[in-house]
């Protein structure tokens, strides 16, 4: 009797649902009658989440199904982010900047054997040209960070000051892939090789980016990603962490979930029963912890001093279908890339154009543009021109981190003239390129560039 009950109950939600999700489809078949575009009246946005009704329905089942801690959804999204860009382990967090503050706490972890473990004052070699969340987990771990130059253009490290950055108590390479422009990653994993530094790449901005036909992310130790609205892909917030070392992937998944010695998710009722689950809950005899009761849940053993930097399935239910929608996202990106390169080309005694290293395959986040030394103008006057005209413009992240004045006291290291970094600080902007922009507008954009040179050559 019992059985059957259950059975109409589901029967009837799925009706349910199913009447839920054709209102869904409603609402986004109205909202696809876009308005047409008014230069000069709308903005011109940098960036912004593309979404459809698919990602909602995902969101509604996750919400319906009534858990919201780590389970299925987020399992299937780490799931099918590790089979996508090729690496063994992925593990979600709650933004990148967490993925990030990860992977520089799993070094530190005593599940690691003394010589793999860092320690206070061990050197991180970083650009000075950064977010700051690539820099402050190695602040906050005591870590001394190294800071080198960036080229103009790719806004990257210059690979050829790494070298000379090296010290005996250098242990880490740990670099951003900036705006998704790729590293030289052929020279930063041989310099890592033959000085047996850790490597990890911050590709926050860069999912979908490739060097060499691999994904980056994917070659160094760590590769850390992101989520957030702006980004390649949006979870809202959330972020990733990957790897292709299993143990390395256990101590980011305990960290991440407070310190504990079982990382399972806990279980859900709703699919488990009553039940408690017997890998998580047993006592383990084979890593007996002499100082704790025989009968002791693991899932309140604590082998990390960790965090709660969770996610929700919320958020994995979004990136369960953004992940399949990566690859025409970063065609999107490039198309219109390209479309202001080829435009701008032709203002290049005024503008450094991006580049990029002949194995790059960047899905770019933006479109970075720097003010030539001799031009006509300043970065200021340009910037108010296109903010009067309604197009968004963002600076550069952070320019050289150490003018930032939540940076001055920390203890450092400078390897190199950070010059290119300061310039950047000065000159350096960029604009939008993500798929939810028309051919209009970047006509628009383009026109009102053109106006502003043509005005100035004077």
């Amino acid at each position: 009797m019992r059985c059957t009950q259950v059975s109409t109950s589901k029967s009837v939600e799925s009706e349910l649902r199913s009447k839920l999700f054709k209102i869904v489809d409603e609402i986004f078949k109205l909202r696809s009658s876009k308005r047409k575009f008014v230069p000069g009246r709308d903005m011109v946005r940098y960036s912004g989440s593309i979404y459809d009704q698919e990602e909602v329905k995902s969101m509604f089942n996750a919400i319906l199904d009534g858990w919201f801690g780590v389970g299925k959804y987020v399992l299937n999204f780490e799931s099918e982010f590790a089979k996508l860009i090729g690496v063994k382990k992925a593990v979600m967090s709650n933004s990148g900047s967490s993925a990030n503050l990860l992977a520089i706490a799993a070094f530190f972890s005593p599940s690691l054997e003394n010589e793999k473990r860092l320690k206070a004052g061990d050197e991180v070699i970083t650009p000075a040209l950064t977010f700051p969340t690539t820099l402050n987990p190695i602040l906050q771990y005591n870590l001394v960070p190294v800071f080198i130059d960036i080229d103009l253009g790719t806004y990257n490290v210059n690979p050829e000051l790494i070298e000379q950055a090296i010290s005996d108590k250098t242990r880490v390479i740990f670099i951003p892939h900036t705006l998704g422009n790729p590293n030289d990653m052929d020279y930063i994993m041989n310099v890592a090789k033959e000085y047996n530094l850790l490597v990890i790449e911050d590709a926050c901005d860069a999912l979908g980016s490739k060097y060499d036909n691999k994904f980056v992310g994917t070659f160094g130790n760590f590769g850390t990603f992101s989520f957030y609205p702006a980004h390649q892909i949006t979870t809202g917030e959330g972020g990733m962490i990957v790897t292709n070392d299993e143990k390395l992937a256990f101590i980011v998944q305990s960290l991440r979930d407070w310190g504990r010695a079982c990382v399972m998710p806990v279980c859900n009722p709703l699919y488990c029963g009553d039940k408690e689950c017997p890998k998580s809950a047993a006592y383990d005899k084979k890593n007996k912890i002499k100082e704790l009761p025989e009968d002791y849940d693991k899932r309140y053993t604590y082998i990390n001093i960790g965090y709660n930097l969770k996610p929700i399935e919320v958020q994995a239910a979004m990136g369960i279908i953004q992940i399949k929608k990566l690859l025409f996202f970063c065609e999107k990106r490039k198309q219109h890339f390209k479309i202001l390169y080829d435009e701008l080309k032709k203002y290049e005694d005024y503008f450094i154009l991006p580049k990029w290293l002949p194995k790059s395959d960047p899905c770019w986040f933006s479109f970075p543009l720097t003010i030539q030394p001799k031009a006509p103008f300043k970065r200021k006057d340009l910037v108010e021109w296109l903010v009067k005209h309604n197009i968004e413009v963002k600076m550069l992240f952070s320019g050289n981190i150490l003018k930032h004045p939540a940076y001055k006291h920390i203890s450092y290291h400078i390897a190199s003239s950070l010059k290119n970094a300061d310039y950047a600080m000065y000159n350096s902007f960029f604009i939008g390129i993500y798929p939810g922009l028309a051919e209009e507008e970047f006509a628009y954009v383009i026109d009102v560039i053109k106006r502003f040179v043509e005005e100035h050559k004077k």
